[in-house]
Formats: structure tokens, sequence, C-alpha cells
């Protein structure tokens, strides 16, 4: 049976499945194309400062987020929040390292607050450029990191000398109130997972413990002495005692305790 001219052109000229898929994902990508640059970047730094996994979601789901996705503006409002803090892998460990220090290292030199002060954090206790660590430290708490801010109180109470009050005078004010507190239970939280994933090789750390309060006090809690209240307690009766935190250096003594219990020593 023969087929005529115009019953070929109608069978060239209807529409497939996938002829639909391409021209509506031409479509798409035009309408990407047509944002600026600017918005991208700030559309992919929102989803970046929630979820890392969405990050990398976005940047592999077509062309144009992937180039933009590296944007230092994005880098500066990473989420490292379910990042790794060291590799946790066996195979392949060299080269995954690297990738890991190289986004890090972006995220710093972005100035990612959380960046900063992980690798401060890191180096200090492990006596990589201490140096170095302490100005990453020093630019997370500028941005208001109160974990790198806390980190600094506690390093100049081990230093000691004249950088010993300043420490002490810190984390006295911020155990001045409640919600104060409960923010600096999980800098203390965060700062234990770092540590528990590191060997401290800083010797300002190896030495005894740095004691502030050279009063000796003791604090009342629920009718009982003892020398120090509970780091997991989340009772609402311990702001009664006005005297918990009526002395810094006790309130540093206080986490000054924790931590040396705590610090996995090489």
């Amino acid at each position: 049976m023969a087929i005529s001219h115009s019953s070929r052109e109608i069978t060239k000229r209807r529409p497939t499945k996938h002829n639909k898929k391409l021209k509506k994902s031409v479509v798409n990508s035009s309408n990407i194309k047509s944002l600026p640059n600017d918005l991208l970047s700030q559309v992919i730094a929102r989803v970046a400062s929630s979820s890392f996994t969405d990050y990398i979601n976005a940047k592999l789901s077509c062309k144009i987020f992937n180039e933009i996705s590296n944007d230092r503006y994005i880098y500066h409002h990473m989420s490292m929040e379910k990042f790794p803090i060291g590799p946790s892998w066996k195979r392949d460990k060299e080269d995954k390292e690297k990738k890991l220090s190289l986004f890090m290292r972006m995220c710093g030199e972005s100035g990612n607050a959380e960046a900063l002060y992980r690798k401060g954090v890191v180096d200090f206790f492990r006596k990589e450029r201490p140096t170095y660590a302490i100005e990453c430290l020093v630019k997370a708490a500028e941005t208001g990191h109160l974990g790198a801010q806390y980190v600094i109180s506690i390093i100049q109470v081990f230093i000691g000398g004249e950088f010993k009050q300043n420490g002490i005078t810190a984390i006295g004010k911020m155990k001045a109130n409640k919600p104060m507190r409960r923010a600096l239970g999980e800098c203390r939280k965060n700062l234990v997972e770092i540590l528990n994933s590191i060997w401290v090789l800083n010797p300002i750390f190896l030495a005894q413990n740095p004691y502030c309060c050279t009063l000796h006090h003791k604090r009342s809690y629920k009718n009982k002495w003892r020398q120090w209240p509970s780091f997991d307690s989340d009772d609402e009766d311990e702001d009664e005692d006005e005297d918990h935190f009526s002395c810094d250096a006790c309130s540093c003594d206080e986490e000054v305790a924790y931590l040396v219990k705590i610090l996995p020593l090489y």
C-alpha cells in the first residue's frame, strides 16, 4: 500500500513523548538562563545553608547550577551541620582527604564561620600552625560564632599569664544567664565531638589543670554539697541558686575541669 506525501508529513510532524520531554527541558533551561547569576547564586546559597546534601543535588541537577555552585558567596553560607569533621572512608583515602581539605579550605577562604571554627580548633589542639589556627578562630568569633568565642576563652585560660583573666571574664559573661548557658552547652558538645575525632598534641593542654578560683568555692545544689554540678543537667531549679554562677573563676573552673576530663590525649 502506497503512503501519500501528505501522510508522510503528518507522521513526521507527530510529536513523540521523547520530543515533549526534550522541549520541556529546553524551555526550563531557557527560563533559568534568563535569571541573573546573582539571583541564582542566592538561591543555591539558601539551599546550601540548610543542607549540604541538597546543595550537592542542586549542583548535579543542571549545568547552570553546577557552574554557579562554585561561587564564593555560596561557600560562605555552606552548612557544615552534617559534614564530616574528618574522612570516614577507607578506600581511596588519600584522594578523598584531598577533596575534603580543598572543600574546607574553599569554605574558610570564603569566610564561612563554621569552617573557620573547625579549622581553628583542629589545628590548635593538634598544634598544627597554632598562630594561623588562632587567626581562624578570631575571624569566626568576629562573625558572632559563639563556639569560636568559647574556644578562644578556653585557650586563653590554658595559656595563662595576662590572657587568663580575659578568658575567665569571657566565660563568666557567657554563663551569666540561662539562654546563653543553653547555647554554650551546644558549643561544648560540638567542641567535644571535634576533640573526640583527633589527638590533642598541643602541650598547653597536657599540663595540670589551670585552676582559676583561688578561693576554692563550693556551691549548694539541691541542699547537697558537691564541687561541680552536672553538665548534662537541664533542671529549672538550677537557676534558683544565686551563688551558682556568682564567681566567674568558679564557672571557668567548671568548664576547664570538664574538658580536662574528656580530652583524648596522645
